[in-house]
Order: C-alpha cells, then structure tokens, then sequence
C-alpha cells in the first residue's frame, strides 16, 4: 500500500468527530409541525405512501401476478435499498435521504410464485435508536432533538441508498461510512465490511462500477479535505489498492464513471463551506466557476486530465468510454440548480412537495476531448433520472441508456421507462399514466452473448390507485408495448432508490 491508512482514517473520519449543536433540553417534547404536516397530507394523498415508515419486522409475501409470464432465462433475486424508517418517537425527518435504509429481495424463478422480503439493515445506528425508541444522532439533513455528538461516520450511517453483491454476499450501500454486510437469502445483517487495515469506516459510496472482468472500482468522498479515497477491488472481493486522491474540489459527489482507461468525477457546483451540522448544511450554492470534470487513469492515480462545464449539479452519471486518441464521452442527468437535494427532498418529508422547487434534470451527453474542450447536448423531452446501461457495456463505446422520465411540471414521481440512443438521440418509452410512481429499472442481459439491448428491464413501482407496490418485467427493446409481465404485493413499500441483480 502507498500510504499510511491509519492516516487515511484520521483525516476522512475527521469531519464525523464535531459534537452535535444544542438539542431541546431532556424532557421538553413539543409537537414536531413536520410530524403533523405529514401525518394531515398521509390522510387523502395516496402518492404519501412512498414516504411512510416500513414496520419495523419488514415485508413478507406473496405477489400477485397480473398478467404475463416470466421470460424463460430469466431467473434471480432483485435486491433493491432505500429509506424506509422517517419518524420516531412522534419526531420527522427533515429529508428524505435520513431515512434508515431497508434491502428489499424479489424472487424471480420460472415455475415459482414470485416473493418478496424486506429488512431494515441493522446498522449499530438502527440498534441503538430502536432500543432507544428515538433518533439519537445528527443525519445528513436533519437535527434530531437532543442529539449526541459523533465518533465518526459510522454513527450516522442509514445504510440506505444502495446494493451490491460481492463474491457471494450482499453489501448495503450508503454516502459516507461503510458498507454494511448482509446474508443475500435471509437479510440478516452480518456489520460493516473492513476492506483492510485501517480502512474501518471510511466512506464507500453507493455507486460502485464494476469492469467487464469484474474489477471494482469505487470511492469516497471527504468534501471537508478536497479529497477523495479510491478503492480497486477484484472480483474476489479482496482489495486490490487504496489510496488518497487529493485536490478534488468538495463540490457534493455522488457517482462517478469509468472507462477502459480512466476513472470520471462531475464535480458540481453545490460546494462544501465550512462544516455544520446537519451535514447537508455544510454546503451550499457556487456558480462562480463550472462544473469540473476530473478523468484519473486508472494505471497510475498520480495522472489527471480536467475540463469545465456550465454550472450545474447531478447525483447520477449513465455511462461513459474513451477514444483511441483520449476523447471521452459520458451521458448524465444534469441540473441547472440543486434544489432536488436541498428543496423537494425536504418537502416530501412534508408530504407536500411544490412547483417552485422543481429541477430540471435532463439526460445530456457530454464529449471531453484531449485539447481540454468540451462539448454538450441536452435531451429536452422529458425530466429524467436513474439512467442505467447494459452492465457488460461498462466502461466500453455503447448506443443505450434506459432512465425513468417524467413531463414538466410533474413534481410526484417518474411515470416513464425510456430507452435513449445516445448516438442518435432516438427513443423508446412506456408511460404508465399518473397513478403509477416508477422506481429505477435494472437491465438485465438475455445471455452473455447477446448484443447490446437484447434482454429485460426489471422495476418496482408503486401504484397509488391500488395502495400497492408493483413489479414489471420489459422486453428492453419494445418498452412501447408495455410490460411483459407484471406482480401486485398486498401492500405499498416506501420509495427507494437502487438496486443490483442477484443470478439463481
């Protein structure tokens, strides 16, 4: 290793150690107006349910087919992560991303019923606060009352954004700490993965890539610092290298891009100011420069190319690749502004969320050439999020992203599945009106030797006629004629966020 990792601690887990600001005094309860607004709108809104705690012993059941049958080849687990647990003790979150994260696990296999599991993620944060009976530490937007001071990122950590299997067992995915084990058929939480000496608790993000051959790569952010630390992981789930990549802008990084070559960071422009708590407010809004782009090469992380773009701010990158002579090209769901993360997220935790705080996210392809320009196109149609692509794709020159999309002005979840070209910018889409909420769509690959596109999308949804939750299965190459089959759970599941899929 290049470096000493017990430094690495030292100064990435230095921005956990401030001691929480100033809560109620013990004792003093007054009514939480967040609790109240939420608990008004839960009456007669139906679109709330995406935004209701989970029971704390999780789902289980039987869903109820709809139409259709399971595509022959298609067999496997869709493991999904997301915020579940918002109230405790009569006390709300202020955001949406607080929530406690529950792992969710469809069984899909031909000739069986299909089934769904879910269990909160059991993280030392959930134990303390479910024996606790209330929330007891600052989260990443809120500030519960009466909140203890912190040790480092793990007492914060929800567990909750997403998953990824990892020779054989499942990790639960958060922003800042560690990844957190669990067993892949029984959810059970087995604590958090060490990747080696002196790398307990760093931040993991959420959005591992994974190469072709399996190689891993991912990061972590310490906005407070400029930094970042890079992981290189095999397919044997044993660490390969980790290292501290230094003057790294704190602009907020979510996700990231690789190619064959390089290692691609957006760089936003919602910056790290001084630090505060709750976290989210340690940041704020920059435009005085652009967005930066950052290419490491993947050989020797000494090496880096830059360019900028216009202001903006984004969570999720498509995909990207490289040119024999160092072009790079990557698609993205940018945003003029962030007010997803610091207006509607905390909104919905109202149970009202409002037109002024909507952002334009649109799909954009960026190229990144040698000579440090750089070049945009926005697809305008439709707002969108969650872009995925082939995964056998990853990091290699490819035509197709599958995103969720929704009109503008419609401030109450993606209603589409898209397919976009991102060569000729053509589309397919399948929009299921607006009683259905969807949830971001896995592609899953007919066989190892299909073409690119040849297999299936598979998605949750929630159905806010039916107070239910839902899974579809597409043919990804006619998403216009509608789901290929589709399952009803006797109940709604809250909203969540990522996914991974899980081969039987």
């Amino acid at each position: 290793m290049e470096m000493n990792r017990r430094h690495m601690l030292s100064l990435l887990a230095a921005g956990g150690t401030a001691t929480a600001l100033p809560g109620l005094a013990f004792g003093e309860t007054p009514a939480d107006p967040v609790f109240a607004a939420f608990e008004a709108a839960s009456q007669d809104d139906p679109w709330t349910l995406g935004f209701t705690d989970a029971p704390a012993d999780g789902f289980q059941s039987t869903a109820r087919r709809l139409h259709g049958r399971l595509p022959s080849g298609l067999s496997g687990v869709l493991h999904r992560n997301g915020p579940a647990r918002f109230s405790r003790n009569d006390w709300r979150y202020r955001h949406w991303f607080d929530g406690d994260g529950m792992v969710h696990a469809w069984r899909l296999d031909r000739g069986s019923d299909v089934t769904h599991t879910a269990r909160f993620v059991q993280t030392h944060k959930w134990q303390a606060e479910q024996a606790a009976g209330r929330f007891l530490y600052p989260a990443f937007g809120s500030q519960p009352p009466n909140a203890r001071g912190l040790h480092g990122p793990d007492d914060i950590n929800a567990a909750n954004t997403s998953v990824m299997m990892v020779n054989g067992e499942l990790m639960a995915l958060w922003e800042g700490g560690s990844a957190w084990r669990l067993d892949p058929d029984t959810l059970d939480s087995r604590g958090p993965r060490n990747w080696g000496e002196g790398l307990g608790g760093l931040p993991f993000s959420a959005h591992p890539k994974v190469d072709p051959d399996g190689t891993i790569w991912n990061f972590g952010q310490a906005a407070s610092h400029d930094m970042l630390v890079m992981y290189q992981i095999g397919v044997d789930g044993q660490l390969r290298r980790a290292d501290l990549i230094h003057d790294i802008p704190g602009g907020m990084i979510h996700d990231f891009a690789v190619t064959d070559r390089s290692l691609l960071f957006l760089v936003g422009n919602l910056a790290f100011r001084r630090m505060q708590l709750p976290f989210l407010d340690s940041f704020g809004w920059d435009d005085s420069r652009g967005m930066r782009v950052i290419a490491i090469d993947k050989g020797d992380w000494s090496r880096r190319r830059t360019w900028e773009l216009p202001p903006g701010f984004l969570f999720h990158v498509g995909g990207a690749w490289e040119d024999p002579d160092g072009t790079i090209h990557v698609d993205a769901a940018l945003s003029d502004d962030s007010e997803v993360a610091t207006g509607h997220a905390r909104d919905v935790m109202l149970g009202t969320p409002r037109l002024e705080h909507q952002s334009i996210s649109r799909m954009r392809q960026i190229t990144l050439y040698p000579d440090g320009r750089a070049e945009q196109a926005v697809f305008s149609d439709v707002c969108a999020e969650f872009p995925q692509v082939d995964p056998r794709y990853t990091g290699l020159a490819r035509c197709l992203t599958w995103h969720v999309g929704w009109p503008d002005g419609h401030m109450r979840g993606a209603t589409q599945i898209v397919q976009r070209d991102v060569i000729s910018g053509q589309t397919r889409r399948y929009d299921f009106g607006t009683d259905i909420v969807v949830e971001e769509p896995l592609f899953i690959p007919s066989s190892e030797r299909s073409e690119e596109g040849e297999g299936w999308l598979v998605h949750t949804a929630l159905n806010k006629r039916e107070a239910a939750t839902e899974l579809h299965v597409f043919d990804a190459q006619r998403l216009e004629d509608g789901p290929v089959t589709s399952w009803r759970l006797p109940y709604a599941c809250p909203l969540g966020f990522h996914g991974c899929w899980r081969d039987l």
